[in-house]
């Protein structure tokens, strides 16, 4: 390790990770079901807890009216401002909570742990943030690490030990070299499953046995067997950080026009529980006539409620700085939908309300808005993208809907294949690689062209 990183850890070592601030973040992360189990428990636990009936709620704080959130509401109690040691420990602590989820949280610690020099493990960490949820780099990835700063040699050390990286596949740019990296992780890159996927991907999708065998001078029954062992790898290796279950959603955002045309995003009803200490409590604990064990008692009950009702209120307006940062950030998307969707990423909203890049995506994973175009979850707004024709930006949802309507009105007896609808996406004045347009085929469930043809 060196002298740097060891500076580094020891500076992450000197901080004081409290329980306390531990479940604030963690309760930052949790959906909003997660969120309902964590008080109700809560409230059987502390006596002195109780939840205000939403007829006592006061009106959430909306995008179209003056007020504002501080910058130092983040992590604080209301009445408390930060310093600087208190914002360090909550910027490490979200870089090192454990988080079943987060594949980039794992592949951080890989990177401290493996990466030759400090510029290196930075290189390495924006390559992580372009990993889409298959684990596969975003076609922008290496641009952008390029428009970050990092010379070629950094970048190259940066996405080979990514490649190298746990879980094996994971840092491809495609399903095939994905599959090539699982097999060259068991050392298998001479065999004949190998050189399938290397020569012989397209007979492979469909299938043709006796041509494969026949092309690698091979039985059939060798290329079955072969094939049999591409079936064992996974297509997508970043699957055992996606979250194991199916939960019903719940949005915790709303975004809506008002009748004068003004967009607003408020708290979704419901979406967080209100808390309030019980005021006779408050009097007991103030009460000379109590026995001082009695005291004691309700005044430990006052501070872990005020721990879990600040935990949650933060939540709850981080959730909503960043709500408000994607409505002026997305202004198009709200008035014409999804092909109006523009590139952003999480250092951008991060920059704009002053928390860490971490914080942005604990706080929208597993969050859901209610929009004029559908229910959507938060992350749906943050996207790599490419340039159009004007000048401006489109998002990869964007060209995505372009494909998906390309696609729509093609002849079923002539499919398009990939290169020529990435000719008709460039003719439009979007510029995107054929092996792109695969990518996005794929994640939109649009089989290939030999698939599609009818007769």
């Amino acid at each position: 390790m060196s002298a740097e990183f060891g500076q580094i850890q020891r500076q992450e070592q000197s901080l004081i990770l409290t329980p306390q601030l531990k479940r604030s973040l963690e309760i930052l992360q949790a959906a909003s079901l997660d969120l309902e189990k964590i008080v109700a428990v809560e409230l059987k636990k502390n006596p002195l807890l109780e939840e205000i009936p939403p007829d006592d709620f006061e009106r959430p704080q909306t995008l179209g009216e003056s007020a504002d959130f501080d910058d130092d509401d983040f992590g604080a109690p209301a009445q408390s401002s930060d310093t600087e040691k208190e914002q360090k420990t909550r910027d490490f602590v979200l870089n090192s909570l454990p988080d079943k989820t987060s594949l980039q949280e794992h592949l951080l610690t890989e990177a401290k742990l493996d990466a030759a020099t400090p510029e290196i493990a930075k290189a390495f960490e924006n390559l992580a943030g372009s990993l889409d949820e298959r684990g596969f780099l975003l076609p922008d990835a290496l641009d952008n690490a390029r428009a970050a700063g990092f010379d070629e040699k950094t970048i190259n050390a940066a996405l080979d030990l990514l490649r190298d990286s746990e879980p094996s596949g994971i840092g491809a740019f495609d399903m095939r070299d994905s599959l090539m990296l699982q097999l060259e992780h068991k050392g298998m890159e001479n065999s004949l499953a190998y050189r399938i996927l290397a020569d012989r991907f397209d007979l492979l999708l469909k299938r043709k046995v006796e041509e494969i065998a026949e092309l690698e001078n091979r039985s059939p029954a060798d290329v079955e067997r072969a094939i049999g062992e591409i079936a064992k790898l996974h297509t997508s290796p970043a699957s055992e950080y996606a979250a194991e279950d199916e939960k019903f959603i719940v949005p915790e955002l709303v975004f809506y026009r008002d009748d004068d045309g003004v967009w607003h995003v408020d708290e979704a009803k419901d979406a967080s529980p209100r808390l309030r200490i019980n005021p006779d409590y408050r009097k007991l604990a103030a009460d000379e006539r109590v026995r001082p064990e009695e005291r004691a008692y309700i005044k430990e009950k006052i501070r872990d409620g005020k721990f879990l009702m600040d935990a949650v209120d933060l939540r709850r307006k981080t959730i909503l700085k960043i709500g408000r940062a994607i409505l002026e950030r997305q202004s198009g998307f709200f008035e014409n939908g999804r092909d109006a969707l523009k590139p952003m990423t999480m250092q951008d909203v991060a920059d704009e309300i002053g928390v860490h890049a971490t914080t942005v995506g604990r706080a929208i994973s597993e969050k859901y808005a209610q929009t004029p175009h559908g229910l959507l979850p938060l992350k749906f707004f943050f996207s790599g993208g490419y340039e159009s024709a004007d000048g401006g930006g489109l998002s990869s949802e964007s060209v995505k809907n372009m494909i998906r309507k390309i696609v729509s009105e093609e002849s079923p007896r002539a499919p398009l294949s990939d290169s020529k609808i990435a000719e008709m996406l460039a003719e439009d004045g979007v510029s995107v690689a054929r092996r792109t347009v695969a990518k996005y085929r794929e994640e939109l469930g649009i089989p290939a062209k030999t698939l599609r043809k009818r007769f």
